[in-house]
C-alpha cells in the first residue's frame, strides 16, 4: 500500500453515550426478518454520559484500506469497528486508507454498552468524512446491523441513538423501532461498580439457545408493560433488579454489594451483561452510596445521564 498523502483529505468526529440494560425481551431468530432494520429487542435502559469518542482521518492511497485503534492501541478486538468500516469502504469507488481512533472512557466488557457505542460513533463519522450522504437514520442502521451480526448487542445501538431512560416498546433498528423516552434532570446520578467483564457474544448466544429463552423473554415483555405504566425509575429499578435476578447475575461477585446497598435502602441491579452493580440515585443520597461502594477495590463510575444520544462533533482539529 502506498500512501499519496501524509495530510488527511478529511477528518471527522463523532461521539456515542453507553449504555446500560435493565432488561429486554428478544424474538426467536428463526422468525427475524432477513433486513436488520427489523430486528433488535423490546427492553429498557439509559445511557450514561460517558462513552466512545470516534475520529476518522481518511488519506489518498493507491488501494483502500484501514487502521483501527482503541486508546491508543491496535492489537484489539474490535468486530464492530471493522464491519462497519469495511461496509463504508464498499460504499466508496475511490481508494484511500482510513484511520480510526476510538477513545473510550468505558471500560469494556462489562455491559456499558461499549460495542454500541463504538459502532455508532464511528459511523457517524465515516459518513461524515466519506461523503458518503446516508442520514442520520441510516448511518445509525448500520452501527446497529454491525451490532447484531457480531453478536454484542440487539437493542444498545438503537437506545444510544436516542439516549436518556428509554422504553424500546417494539423491534428493530433506529427509525423501525418505536421509544418512548424519558429525560432524566441533572439530579440524577449513575454509580456503577464494574466488578468482571462478562463476553456479551458468548452471554447473548446462551441465552437466545438455552432453556430459560421462552421464561426470560417472557418476563421481558411483561416489565415493559408495567414500566410504560409508570415510567418510573423506581420501578425500572424494581424490574431490573427482578430480570437481573432470574438471569441469575444476584449471585454472584455482586451478591455483597448489592446486599450492603439494599440494606441502606438503595435499590441497585446488575447490568446486561457484565458482573456490574449500578444504581440510579439523586443528588442528595450520592455521596453516602459511594461510601458503601468504595470499599471494593474495582472500577467505580460515578456519572450523569446522556439525554441527547449520539452526535457528530463539530470542530475537529
Amino acid at each position: 500500500m502506498v500512501i499519496v498523502s501524509q495530510v488527511p483529505i478529511a477528518i471527522s468526529k463523532a461521539y456515542s453515550p453507553g449504555h446500560i440494560t435493565g432488561f429486554f425481551s428478544t424474538q426467536d431468530q428463526s422468525d427475524a426478518r432477513l433486513n436488520f432494520n427489523f430486528q433488535g429487542s423490546l427492553g429498557a435502559g439509559f445511557s450514561i454520559d460517558r462513552g466512545i469518542v470516534s475520529t476518522v482521518r481518511v488519506f489518498q492511497s493507491s488501494n483502500k484500506n484501514y487502521e483501527i485503534k482503541l486508546n491508543g492501541f491496535s492489537d484489539c478486538e474490535l468486530k464492530v469497528s471493522k464491519y462497519v468500516t469495511e461496509y463504508y469502504l464498499r460504499l466508496i469507488q475511490k481508494p484511500v486508507l482510513i484511520t480510526v481512533d476510538h477513545e473510550s472512557n468505558l471500560p469494556i466488557g462489562y455491559g456499558l454498552g461499549s460495542s454500541g457505542s463504538a459502532a455508532l460513533s464511528l459511523s457517524y463519522a465515516l459518513n461524515d468524512a466519506l461523503s458518503t450522504n446516508l442520514s442520520k437514520i441510516q448511518a445509525a442502521q448500520v452501527a446497529h446491523q454491525a451490532d447484531i451480526v457480531c453478536n454484542t448487542g440487539r437493542g444498545t445501538v438503537v437506545s444510544e441513538y436516542v439516549g436518556g431512560l428509554e422504553l424500546r416498546v417494539s423491534i428493530g433498528g433506529p427509525g423501525v423501532c418505536q421509544i418512548e423516552k424519558t429525560e432524566l434532570t441533572s439530579q440524577w446520578f449513575a454509580v456503577i461498580l464494574c466488578l468482571e467483564p462478562i463476553e456479551t457474544n458468548l452471554f447473548l448466544s446462551k441465552y437466545l439457545k438455552g432453556s430459560k429463552y421462552q421464561i426470560l423473554n417472557e418476563l421481558g415483555k411483561q416489565m415493559l408493560l408495567q414500566l410504560r405504566q409508570s415510567k418510573s425509575v423506581d420501578k425500572f429499578m424494581d424490574l431490573s433488579y427482578e430480570f437481573a435476578s432470574q438471569c441469575r447475575l444476584t449471585e454472584g461477585k455482586c451478591k455483597e454489594p448489592l446486599m450492603q446497598l439494599q440494606s441502606e435502602g438503595f435499590k441497585s441491579s446488575i447490568a446486561l451483561f457484565g458482573h456490574t452493580l449500578f444504581t440510579l440515585i439523586q443528588k442528595n443520597n450520592l455521596h453516602k452510596v459511594i461510601e458503601i461502594l468504595k470499599q471494593y477495590d474495582d472500577k467505580l463510575i460515578v456519572c450523569g445521564i446522556d439525554n441527547l444520544g449520539a452526535r457528530l462533533l463539530k470542530n475537529v482539529g
